[in-house]
């Protein structure tokens, strides 16, 4: 039987591919979905029975154990180095829970495995977790991705450039993440009262995506440089459930550039603060929230800023663009008729 081989980084890594007892193997506490469970209890505590009762109360779990339940039986072999699943730890949990529920079924005793031998260094285990969960697949919530080069970046010594490269992404999206997940890890996840946050449900891990999309706007990115307290102000919008999803935050900067807007967010009720506040921008500044009117401002400053006499010399030389020109004048007469605005 030929030797079968995967490249990472430049090297050919040997596997065998074989059916596996599913006692035979361990969870690998590195997963960042693993690592954030156990990183709320004593280490003591942390025991491989620990770690699956955890993995069991996840809906990512659950809704596994239905697939293959349903499928009977696996699609994708799990990823092994020296007995540890580094990929596929809820596959391996959803067969050992199955294994118990149907004791007499040997299909739920062993797990299809891709067995990587020799020594698989960090950085190679790090590029082949990154190509499933955060270059492919989309397994990993973005809160676990960035955990994870969070940790790799600080094991490999790398540099979110070098990361960029590596993943596929850009440089300021590896730091949107880095950012985001420090800020949320400190000060959001540390300092919230909520009992599901601290048995590790995975429900308030979305919310990272608002923290992400806190610093990929520039505008908040730079106001949380000049003034550090605009952070802890976040972090508590945040809590308040100030905003219902994170394209809210996307839309924060256009609140905090008018002060009527800006006063209404800040001093309004959690659940209406941010309607109240893009209604005002509406009333007052519709180009900043209506994709209609920001047109129009960019239609008015085009012809202020054009200029008249080049135009002129132009269009007295070429009949397309004066027709072009002509068919605007007549579309917007139109328009100005239709809504009103020829008679004031």
């Amino acid at each position: 039987m030929p030797v079968e081989t995967i490249t990472v980084l430049g090297r050919d890594i040997t596997y065998e591919i074989k059916n596996v007892d599913i006692h035979n193997l361990e969870y690998y506490p590195e997963n960042p979905r693993i690592n954030y469970i156990i990183s709320r209890y004593p280490r003591g505590k942390v025991t491989q029975d620990f770690i699956e009762q955890e993995l069991l109360k996840l809906d990512s779990t659950k809704e596994r154990i239905k697939d293959l339940e349903e499928n009977k039986g696996l699609l994708d072999e799990v990823y092994v180095v020296e007995n540890k699943v580094v990929e596929g730890n809820t596959r391996l949990c959803a067969y050992r829970r199955l294994s118990r529920k149907y004791p007499d079924d040997t299909r739920w005793k062993r797990i299809k495995s891709r067995i990587l031998k020799g020594k698989i260094k960090d950085e190679e285990l790090f590029y082949i977790l990154g190509t499933f969960h955060i270059k492919g697949k989309t397994e990993w919530d973005a809160y676990e991705k960035a955990a994870y080069i969070h940790k790799m970046i600080r094991i490999l010594n790398k540099n979110p450039e070098d990361i960029a490269k590596q993943l596929g992404k850009q440089k300021k999206s590896i730091e949107a993440m880095l950012r985001a997940y420090d800020v949320m890890s400190k000060k959001y996840l540390t300092s919230s009262n909520e009992p599901s946050l601290v048995n590790g449900a995975r429900d308030e891990l979305k919310k990272y995506s608002y923290f992400e999309a806190f610093f990929l706007q520039k505008e908040l990115a730079k106001k949380s440089e000049d003034t550090p307290d605009f952070i802890d102000q976040f972090v508590e919008w945040v809590k308040e459930d100030r905003f219902k999803k994170a394209q809210n935050v996307r839309e924060l900067p256009k609140i905090l550039s008018h002060k009527k807007a800006t006063k209404a967010f800040y001093e309004g009720d959690a659940e209406d603060a941010f309607d109240e506040a893009k209604h005002i921008l509406y009333e007052h500044k519709p180009e900043k929230v209506d994709r209609f009117y920001k047109k129009v401002r960019e239609f008015r400053e085009l012809i202020h800023e054009a200029e008249a006499f080049k135009i002129r010399d132009e269009i007295e030389s070429n009949k397309n663009k004066k027709n072009e020109l002509r068919e605007c004048y007549k579309d917007l007469k139109r328009f100005c008729k239709e809504v009103g605005l020829d008679a004031q």
